[in-house]
């Protein structure tokens, strides 16, 4: 007797043998390395001296981030142990904390936005081959040639082009005045802008700069206004910025303003009136005070609420970082290269306000806001992107 097998049942049989076949020709995809427990981050970043206004920023916004994931169970199911070292105001300490870090050997390492402690830091950094990230905004950070190195945080470089071109395009004014904070911070932004402003045929009407102890700016602010400046471009920290915008209004000069993300910090306004403050413009990261959205009205409260201090631009951007390693993590598992790489080919990842792309450097930043202080409210004018973005 013979029985009948059907056509189909002869095709299932055979394309069950070829995929028997290719399981044992094709190597299987590697699992996600492991992780230990806990999973080990370091942070670098200044707590003491008079960089604490902004160091302490970097540790809010990854301290908070690593606490919401460990309560919500981890990456994987493993809690995340994060170790800060305070670098203070030298760089030799910042060299001194990173080495005190390394030692411990950690999955990641989180810089802060100090641009001389992170330039003394990366070479370390590098050699223990760890993924680094920090909101360092001197725009040559990321030259430095370190495949490990990546910034989450807008940087001078933008803001040296973005500004003028949105002084004189969007704002009209061709006479500004330029005053910085006279460190490496300040210096290079001045350069930038000096550089952008002749790309436009435009010469500022005066440079100035004043030490970062001082407390009196009077004597440049007068000079911007004796030599007929119709705007002022400022670039400075939080309570210099303050201190100038004060001693502007005291003086009574009345100029166009504009500058980096200090000239719309909650902590520059938590020191100025609403007169002092008014209308002053920026040019920087993303800040949460001027979204509605009530997951980031509730986020910003919460941030207060726990450190005493308003979140700004890099409590974002270092919050944003936490976030988007956990999901590198959870992708890749702990194995220090495979997340580099993931790094580097980060695309379209989506953060608290923008979302992330690195580019061949090392930055992942691309889009930047433009604000406006209504009184010592500032509201979001709009979103910038650098160019090619």
């Amino acid at each position: 007797m013979s029985f009948y097998v059907p056509r189909i049942r002869q095709t299932t049989q055979a394309t069950i043998l070829a995929s028997l076949i290719g399981l044992a020709t094709t190597p299987l995809l590697a699992a996600p390395a492991s992780c230990p427990s806990p999973i080990p981050f370091g942070l670098t970043t200044a707590l003491t001296g008079n960089l604490a206004l902004l160091g302490t920023q970097a540790r809010n916004g990854v301290e908070f981030a690593v606490d919401e994931i460990n309560k919500s169970g981890g990456i994987a199911g493993k809690q995340i142990a994060l170790v800060t070292d305070d670098t203070g105001a030298s760089s030799t300490d910042a060299l001194n904390a990173m080495n005190r870090i390394v030692e411990g050997k950690p999955l990641v390492i989180f810089g802060s936005m100090i641009s001389p402690h992170v330039f003394a830091q990366t070479e370390i950094v590098t050699k223990s081959e760890t993924p680094f990230i920090v909101g360092a905004t001197n725009a040559k950070v990321t030259a430095q040639g370190s495949k490990w190195l990546f910034r989450t945080h807008a940087h001078d470089g933008q803001l040296a082009d973005l500004i003028p071109t949105y002084l004189a395009k969007s704002l009209g004014k061709t006479k500004p005045g330029i005053m910085a904070v006279a460190d490496d911070y300040g210096l290079g932004a001045t350069k930038g802008i000096q550089d952008s402003l002749s790309k436009l045929n435009i010469t500022p009407v005066a440079t100035t700069s004043y030490a970062p102890s001082d407390k009196d700016m009077s004597a440049q602010l007068l000079e911007i206004k004796d030599k007929g400046a119709d705007s002022l471009i400022l670039f400075g920290r939080p309570a210099d910025v303050a201190l100038v915008l004060k001693q502007m209004s005291e003086l009574g000069i009345k100029l166009t303003t504009i500058g980096n993300a200090s000239m719309v910090a909650q902590t520059t306004l938590n020191n100025l009136s609403a007169a002092e403050a008014d209308g002053a413009y920026a040019i920087g990261g993303m800040i949460p005070q001027t979204s509605t959205d009530p997951k980031i009205v509730d986020w910003s409260k919460r941030v207060l609420e726990k450190y005493k201090v308003p979140a700004d631009n890099f409590t974002v951007a270092y919050y944003d970082s936490v976030y988007l390693l956990k999901s590198i993590i959870e992708k890749v598992g702990c194995d220090k290269p495979a997340i580099r790489d993931v790094l580097a080919s980060t695309k379209n990842s989506q953060g608290m306000l923008i979302s992330y792309t690195a580019d061949a450097p090392g930055d992942l930043v691309h889009t930047l806001g433009i604000y406006r202080n209504k009184g010592k409210t500032p509201e979001l004018v709009g979103p910038i992107n650098e160019a090619g973005y």
